[in-house]
């Protein structure tokens, strides 16, 4: 009877332990759904999207774009000229001398009395100095790190904060793609640096982006100031209808994941998009190429594994590139310098930036932050600079695909197995 016991306890452990993984699988697991559009465009289209990525279509607003390093220009002037208070919610920040602008910009409007937030995420701002971290706090900055790896969190550990958010005085504000480093150039020995879109916004949809902040702002710090100074009834400032999709339901595709998909499934037309890391899994797969014989031109582009800050991230996408050259996808890696905006351009007209990744662990994992928006004027820039990086670029053909070595086709293999935590 005796012998009997210790076999029992393992069967119960094994009963214990497969139960405990069938809750957590229950937990995770995300219920797919599907697009019913009956053929309306995607100016008919916006405020169901923005309904179905639980946010309000907001009229009214004027968008900027940014491109490049002169973002961190642009940010410091807006910062230069707060009244109130500067948030700033971002992923990277490694030291370095746009860290050290950023720093002194943030530490001078604290000294002023201005409030100054600072949110970053633990895993991203790792190699920063802790000095930095304290002189922000010595100066007065109220400055916090999202999910670090100790008791209370470590559940929590690989929900990595993603967006890239700033508000000045509740009434202008900006998303980016761009991270707190000298890789994004601006400096002497990186002037021009990774290619990057950052939008600034005026308008009504500025409180949106604050409500992003705040989001995560309270899971760190445990309080949000709240009145009419930090979400201010603000005055149309132009004519851009758009959208603001942060969302993260435990149950159901995010709101950055949806915002993609329904674009991609309601174009007519054109799908332009440029991202750093790409990891279609099966439902977008087919999408593109749903789309793709519905008779749109699809492009995409990518950095190449040389120029990406994570090469095994660009092996995965290789993977991929098979099914999409076949229906008729146009793949391009920029080979000039790192690609990092998340970019998308729909039928001339819709557009989306944000710090969306095109991959598993940005739609069902991280915080993320997009704008869509509705503007023929802006989609049109955007695609003229998408035009230029098409000149620093080459193109992925099938017979280059299929010519890939040995090597090269198992390193992409491995490397796809991997895509959910890449």
């Amino acid at each position: 009877m005796l012998h009997a016991l210790p076999a029992a306890l393992a069967f119960l452990f094994a009963l214990l332990s497969a139960f405990l993984g069938y809750v957590i699988w229950g937990k995770t697991r995300r219920r797919p759904f599907e697009f019913a559009i009956d053929g309306t465009d995607l100016r008919g289209l916006m405020r169901s999207m923005a309904g179905m990525t639980w946010g309000h279509l907001s009229e009214g607003n004027r968008v900027t774009i940014v491109q490049n390093s002169s973002f961190f220009d642009a940010l410091l002037e807006d910062v230069a000229a707060a009244t109130h208070h500067v948030h700033l919610e971002t992923f990277l920040w490694e030291n370095g001398a746009v860290s050290d602008r950023i720093t002194a910009a943030l530490t001078a409007k604290a000294r002023a009395g201005i409030e100054v937030r600072v949110l970053v995420d633990s895993r991203g701002a790792k190699q920063t100095s802790p000095k930095v971290w304290a002189a922000l706090r010595a100066a007065g900055c109220d400055f916090r790190v999202y999910h670090r790896a100790r008791f209370g969190e470590f559940a929590l550990y690989n929900k990595r904060d993603h967006r890239k958010i700033a508000v000045i005085d509740g009434r202008l504000a900006y998303t980016f793609g761009h991270g707190m480093a000298d890789m994004w150039g601006g400096t002497p020995k990186e002037p021009t640096g990774w290619r990057d879109t950052a939008a600034r916004l005026e308008g009504p949809a500025v409180n949106d982006l604050q409500s992003a902040f705040f989001e995560n702002w309270v899971k760190s710090a445990g309080v949000a100031p709240l009145g009419e100074v930090y979400f201010p009834r603000l005055p149309k400032m132009g004519k851009t209808e758009l959208h603001v999709a942060f969302a993260t339901p435990r149950e159901s595709m995010s709101a950055v994941q949806r915002v993609y998909y329904m674009a991609i499934a309601a174009a007519h037309h054109e799908i332009i998009l440029q991202n750093p890391y790409f990891l279609p899994d099966a439902r977008a797969r087919q999408l593109f190429c749903d789309a793709a014989r519905r008779g749109v031109r699809i492009a995409i582009m990518l950095p190449t594994s040389e120029t990406s800050d994570f090469p095994i991230v660009q092996h995965a996408s290789h993977y991929f590139y098979g099914a999409l050259l076949d229906a008729g996808v146009v793949v391009h890696e920029h080979v000039r310098s790192g690609l990092h905006q998340k970019v998308m351009i729909v039928d001339g007209a819709w557009c989306a930036i944000g710090s969306t990744n095109f991959d598993p662990r940005s739609f069902r994992i991280n915080e993320e932050i997009t704008v869509a928006m509705y503007d023929p004027e802006i989609a049109a820039e955007l695609r003229a600079a998408w035009e230029v990086d098409v000149l620093n670029s080459s193109e992925w053909t099938r017979d280059r695909w299929r010519a890939r070595d040995l090597r090269h086709r198992v390193i992409d293999r491995l490397s796809a197995l991997c895509k959910r935590q890449l």
